[in-house]
């Protein structure tokens, strides 16, 4: 069959890890198969945080590295962290990726690529450090004060764009990446062994210039505009999403007035652009009243380029901060959501369904289609309370026996519904085995032949026992309709006829009695004979 990295070309980050295991010492460590099977088959299944989705052939992306790890540490899949561990690996090392076809290996594309009709890499898919923007032309730092010769032209320049080396003479920290280089502080005679891979801070930019460190703006391209608007969604479809997702990029990346504006008109509408700087604008003059040093509403959120000054430990970045703040406010008060509780009605745990993920599907829920929050005491209650009625029958029944009910706290509840789902099996295999002797039981009582037989002649075949004795024959054991030595002679006369040796109600001559029925108050015949006791009329 070959070896099975040649399945996988070295220009993917599952090729490249493949040929480099030896290199990396994790030969040892990771099973090729393993590594194949992980990578095509069961990490592209996995529903990840952040909508991240693991690519087949492997990626050095930090943020799905990221979502992944998490991932199986939740689940406690052990043994793929590993693996995991294998792409960082790789991705710490970029003299190695590097050899490999840059087009899906690095973690960004150089901008002076010679094929311009592709995409440039998005900022979006990985961490500010880590991406990849085209460097600026090595910086020549100025002379010392006391040092009156003009700068150094004789410095040898590499070409930026051009495409690493895999092997070369080590180069000096001014042939490395600006932003490398403002970090690292290194002075320009001391080399390193190899240059970092390019570094960009997006859309601001750290740069060298003459009095020091200067941040430079560089702008959106279509295709970040594109990803950032998939990546927000639908701010009155979903504006949890949106403002989770928009406070991630003002935390991550070094925005600037423009930017925002850019980014709110394009995943916005008019009508919410208006109501989120409205509610914004509002929310700054609320902060006026408590503090005077806050600018009113069209001040902190201004609908002009202000121009402010965003270098280090200046106005214009507190300002930009504040706007930030104002329009976080805004999203929240102009989030207009559908509020409809019958969509927790549809959530009902399945029968072998993890409490934990049943409650997590109620927390996204509530979320989404109502206006309350999970953490507070409201919304806990509601929460508390669907959890109890909407779990599966053997939780509900215990659950509905707490004390404190909804009120109680939801860690408790589902605390003692993972006891109950824990002890299902248990409690199954009691059940079984408590069948099984049953049936044992029954079965040992029918092959047993009985001890004390009963003698057919003293007791009735009737399932119910006699009373007394048989009034015919004064024995018991019987009744009077089965007794085997017939009917007893009557002591006294039939009062019938008067006569002896039979009952009355064998009489063979009857007279009718003198005095009327006292059933039905007729004459002609006797009680036991009335036509109304046998058919049951009222006399």
């Amino acid at each position: 069959m070959g070896n099975p990295q040649s399945k996988f070309p070295k220009s993917t980050p599952l090729g490249c890890l493949l040929a480099n295991l030896k290199t990396l010492q994790l030969e040892q460590d990771l099973r090729r198969k393993r590594l194949i099977f992980l990578s095509t088959v069961a990490w592209p299944r996995y529903k990840l945080d952040n909508q991240s989705q693991w690519p087949p052939e492997g990626t050095l992306d930090r943020n799905v590295l990221t979502d992944l790890s998490n991932f199986c540490q939740r689940l406690g899949k052990w043994s793929e962290i590993t693996y995991i561990q294998g792409f960082w690996a790789l991705r710490s090392r970029p003299d190695l990726y590097s050899r490999c076809s840059s087009a899906q290996v690095m973690l960004a594309k150089d901008a002076g690529s010679q094929e311009p009709e592709k995409e440039e890499s998005s900022f979006l898919s990985v961490q500010p450090e880590d991406l990849g923007f085209p460097s600026l032309p090595p910086y020549t730092p100025p002379p010392p004060p006391s040092v009156q010769t003009p700068p150094s032209s004789s410095l040898p320049t590499s070409n930026p764009l051009s495409p690493m080396p895999p092997s070369g003479p080590p180069t000096g920290c001014l042939e490395s990446p600006v932003s490398a280089h403002t970090r690292s502080k290194c002075p320009a005679d001391v080399p390193t062994p190899a240059p970092h891979p390019p570094t960009v801070l997006a859309p601001l930019r750290e740069v060298a210039g003459a009095e020091g460190v200067v941040r430079v703006h560089v702008p959106f391209s279509l295709a970040d505009l594109s990803k950032i608007e998939k990546r927000l969604g639908d701010f009155s479809a979903n504006p949890t999403i949106y403002i989770k997702e928009f406070r991630y990029l003002c935390q991550a990346y070094d925005l600037t007035w423009h930017d925002l504006q850019v980014i709110l008109t394009s995943t916005l509408n008019p009508e919410e652009q208006e109501r989120i700087l409205a509610a914004a604008r509002q929310h700054a003059n609320q902060l006026h009243l408590t503090d005077a040093a806050i600018p009113l509403g069209e001040q902190a959120v201004p609908s002009a380029d202000p121009d402010w000054n965003y270098q280090a430990n200046q106005p214009g970045r507190r300002r930009r901060d504040l706007m930030v703040q104002c329009l976080l406010a805004g999203m929240q008060a102009a989030s207009n959501k559908t509020v409809n509780f019958n969509k927790l009605k549809e959530i009902i745990e399945n029968p072998e369904e993890n409490p934990a993920a049943f409650l997590n599907r109620l927390t996204e829920v509530l979320t989404q289609y109502t206006r309350l929050d999970p953490a507070s005491p409201t919304g806990a209650t509601i929460l508390a309370s669907y959890f109890i009625s909407q779990s599966a029958p053997d939780i509900r029944k215990k659950l509905q026996k707490v004390e404190d009910g909804p009120q109680a706290p939801i860690q408790d509840l589902v605390k003692l519904a993972f006891k109950v789902y824990n002890s299902r099996e248990e409690t199954a295999e009691a059940a079984r085995q408590a069948r099984l002797k049953q049936k044992a039981q029954l079965l040992a009582a029918a092959l047993q032949p009985s001890r004390n037989p009963r003698p057919e002649s003293t007791y009735p075949t009737d399932s119910k026992a006699t009373k007394g004795a048989c009034y015919k024959c004064g024995k018991a054991g019987h009744y009077a309709n089965r007794c085997p030595q017939g009917p007893r002679v009557p002591t006294q006369p039939c009062y019938k006829c008067k006569a002896s040796g039979h009952w009355a109600s064998e009489c063979p001559n009857p007279h009718p009695p003198a005095t009327p029925c006292p059933a039905c108050q007729q004459k002609g015949h006797w009680k036991s004979d009335c036509p109304t006791l046998r058919t049951g009329a009222a006399p």
